[in-house]
């Protein structure tokens, strides 16, 4: 499908945008906290992939690449919006989370709460479920550095998440 799409199949491209939308989509809401800012954030990762898909050298890294522009739009909104971290995370939770369950929003709440270094690894490793490797190509980071904010994560994550418990 890369191949085709590199060569301008449209065609191609769209079926590119459906095999990987839902998964950017929840990784973007992971980020960012927001559905509708996920939304914004996925329409414009695959509008910048199309654009530029002829500066993919090697299609074998396609996810890789796409998950970087994805990552790079989401820092772009953190930018833009300054430490503004939105949970609207009960509209269309849909594929990992079970919908309005009190653990669900307590558990994007705690997400949510997170430094963005933190959250954007965790995120990249549980809800796309990619290696070290993978998210140390993907920030352009050390894997020891994607190691450290995991376990800090995952840490503040499980102190967050007893306070919530503890305060229901």
């Amino acid at each position: 499908m890369v191949e085709a799409a590199k060569k301008g199949d449209k065609k191609a491209f769209e079926a590119i945008v459906k095999k990987y939308h839902n998964v950017l989509y929840y990784t973007a809401l992971g980020i960012v906290g927001s559905g509708w800012e996920a939304l914004d954030i996925c329409q414009e990762t695959f509008i910048k992939a199309f654009n530029s898909i002829n500066s993919l050298k090697d299609k074998s890294k396609f996810r890789s690449w796409i998950n970087r522009i994805l990552v790079n739009k989401c820092n772009d909104y953190f930018r833009k919006n300054k430490n503004e971290v939105c949970v609207d995370f009960i509209e269309e939770t849909g594929g990992f989370i079970e919908e309005g369950s009190e653990e669900s929003i307590d558990l994007l709440r705690a997400l949510s709460s997170l430094k963005e270094n933190s959250r954007v690894v965790l995120t990249l490793r549980y809800f796309q479920d990619l290696s070290l490797k993978e998210i140390a190509a993907i920030l352009d980071i050390p894997e020891g550095t994607v190691k450290s904010r995991l376990s800090n994560g995952l840490e503040e994550m499980r102190k967050l998440m007893k306070g919530y418990k503890n305060s229901g």
